[in-house]
């Protein structure tokens, strides 16, 4: 099976530290050149030249993807440098833990804005740049979404966090069928991570230390990973894996579906 990327072109959001830091690392060892986009971007121009030490193309971008300017920018400084974008992946989330009755309504919105909207304008701004992208490849185009197992059932205290991952699932799965019928050769697929190791992961072991659940992080981290079915929890690199698979050709016909990674989770 083919996971080639040469000669392909990337953007991964969110890709100064975890999950999104993988993903760029494994699709730049693949062969693409991956843009790192981040807020910060200090970090990401360190993880770039990481990345550009071991042989790869990379290089770092500032973006703010709850802002239709800040994508708008980013989307025009690789067109003018790369001339493609092959491979999207909206990597960016926030996680939050809270009561139905502790969420505010800035809560809801942060999350919708960064989570749910940020993919929305990014899929917008980056189609046109897509759409001539795909007709130089046999198969065209992959966008990414990044959800969660929160998108496909429900948790207690991560309603606000569900609502978008949710969200995130049933826009990809529309896209996919609308970018299909228009003939555009771009595949929309959503990628669902369980519990992995970083700051989302240790947003809820505070939060069951903090409700008294669990007496410290280390009794959060064991209570959390024993629901597991593997025992334990997945590793960023993991995860950038199952993204390099809907990145290549390999899954050329997989559109408008979800790649559960979860440990057995949901089974």
């Amino acid at each position: 099976m083919d996971f080639s990327l040469e000669g392909r072109v990337a953007l991964v959001t969110g890709a100064a530290r975890g999950i999104g830091a993988a993903i760029a690392e494994k699709l730049a060892a693949a062969g693409a050149l991956v843009h790192l986009a981040d807020r910060d971007i200090a970090q990401a121009e360190a993880k770039s030249a990481e990345i550009s030490a071991a042989g790869a193309a990379s290089r770092a971008l500032e973006l703010d993807v709850s802002e239709p300017q800040s994508w708008q920018a980013t989307l025009s400084e690789i067109e003018r440098s790369a001339g493609d974008l092959d491979i999207l992946v909206n990597n960016v989330g926030l996680t939050m833990s809270k009561s139905i009755e502790d969420t505010t309504i800035e809560d809801w919105r942060l999350l919708m804005r960064v989570n749910l909207e940020g993919p929305f304008i990014g899929t917008k701004a980056a189609l046109p740049l897509m759409k001539k992208s795909a007709l130089r490849t046999p198969y065209g185009g992959s966008i990414i979404n990044v959800s969660s197992i929160s998108g496909i059932v429900g948790t207690a205290n991560l309603a606000c966090y569900t609502a978008t991952k949710g969200g995130l699932r049933y826009f990809s799965k529309s896209a996919a069928l609308e970018f299909a019928k228009a003939g555009y050769k771009i595949r929309v697929n959503t990628i669902h991570p369980g519990l992995t190791e970083g700051a989302s992961a240790n947003v809820l072991f505070k939060a069951s230390v903090d409700s008294g659940v669990c007496g410290s992080m280390d009794e959060a981290k064991k209570m959390w990973t024993s629901r597991y079915p593997v025992n334990r929890m997945a590793h960023p690199r993991d995860i950038a894996a199952g993204v390099l698979f809907l990145a290549s050709d390999a899954s050329n016909f997989m559109t408008g579906t979800e790649m559960i990674m979860d440990g057995g989770l949901t089974a």
